[in-house]
């Protein structure tokens, strides 16, 4: 054999086995050869409201308040002008939820998060994709007197930075953490990111004036919270199946690589619970999720995860609740309200209220 064609052969098969691999690799971290078993619960479904992405409990106040947006709409070039903040008491969640004013006119938020200061003054913070190609994370003050939540903007905050973001972890009136799900800003470049699992991905710190990069070298960067002393931020890692944590300096917001802990999941948002252990939300099958965003005949499963937590760290994942997708398809986040979880999904009409274990 002439050394010219050995070459190429050899060339060809490297190629093939490396393409094969990634392959591999892209389908199992994707969850193709997942089973999903159902774990029930006694469940109520609430609401109309469509697209509760993100779910934010003030357990003070007695309120849950939902960040809903129309995703398919959006796709179709008609955003809905239903989009927006909800409220609703937690006593009694089934009276139905108030669409909040007070924010912008073109409003569609994603990913929420409350901030309680020392004070007893409530912000509620959400990132908010005014257009395919510009986000901000709004801040609002919210008023709760007499049991009724009103919403007052008192920041808009935009940057270069902000390529895609997704959540974001509020830890003070004016001071967050935001994590951009991806590094890329063209279509072909997030596809690359999603099926060759990229680590281009980070968290952004904003410390009330400016942007500046806490994380790096992420992988879908997706659901953000912080635990209950400050200390600790959890960042999941949606296609990579893992949730990071970090060390966290408060007075400079740095952020130090802590722990990584592999998750039976792709994970979603992340609610930090009563007692510091953390709820998430999975997508067990990431190709199941895409096929569900344009066709809503095609179920995707939800999956809710109670993380048990030491010293800041995640230590197991026991699912309280999957389902295949009938009942809540793609649930994005699981909040825990005293012995209840509400649930709710990137694309359903719905939300569902379970009784936990």
């Amino acid at each position: 054999m002439k050394p010219a064609r050995r070459i190429a052969i050899i060339v060809a098969t490297v190629l093939v086995v490396g393409i094969g691999g990634l392959a591999a690799r892209t389908m199992i971290l994707a969850g193709v050869f997942d089973t999903v078993k159902p774990v029930p619960r006694i469940c109520k479904t609430l609401s109309d409201v469509t697209g509760v992405e993100d779910i934010a409990v003030d357990s003070k106040d007695g309120l849950v308040f939902l960040s809903a947006t129309d995703r398919r709409a959006i796709a179709q070039g008609k955003p809905s002008k239903a989009d927006g903040i909800y409220t609703a008491s937690l006593a009694h969640p089934e009276s139905g939820f108030k669409h909040l004013d007070g924010a912008p006119e073109v409003f569609h938020p994603h990913g929420i998060s409350l901030y309680r200061a020392p004070d007893g003054s409530l912000t509620l913070m959400a990132v908010n994709h005014m257009t395919p190609q510009r986000s901000a994370v709004d801040i609002f003050e919210v008023d709760t007197a007499n049991g009724a939540a009103r919403l007052k903007e008192t920041g808009d905050i935009q940057g270069d930075k902000l390529i895609s973001p997704n959540d974001v972890a509020a830890v003070g009136k004016d001071q967050f953490y935001v994590t951009n799900d991806h590094g890329s800003r063209t279509e072909l470049g997030v596809t690359l990111e999603n099926y060759l699992t990229l680590p281009r991905a980070n968290v952004l710190f904003f410390d009330g004036m400016i942007f500046r990069e806490a994380a790096t070298g992420l992988v879908f960067a997706n659901g953000i919270n912080v635990s209950p002393d400050g200390e600790h931020v959890y960042v999941a890692e949606s296609t990579a199946r893992r949730v990071q944590t970090f060390k966290r300096d408060p007075f400079t917001g740095r952020l130090a690589p802590e722990n990584v802990f592999a998750f039976p999941s792709g994970p979603d948002n992340i609610d930090v619970g009563e007692k510091g252990d953390l709820w998430i939300a999975g997508h067990p099958k990431m190709f199941d999720l895409v096929a569900y965003a344009s066709d809503p005949s095609k179920p995707s499963p939800t999956e809710i995860f109670h993380v048990r937590v030491t010293g800041g760290i995640p230590q197991s994942a026991e699912p309280v609740y999957v389902n295949p997708g009938r009942e809540i398809g793609a649930g994005s986040v699981g909040a825990q309200a005293g012995k209840n979880i509400f649930i709710g999904s990137i694309f359903d009409p719905k939300i569902l209220e379970c009784a936990l274990p």
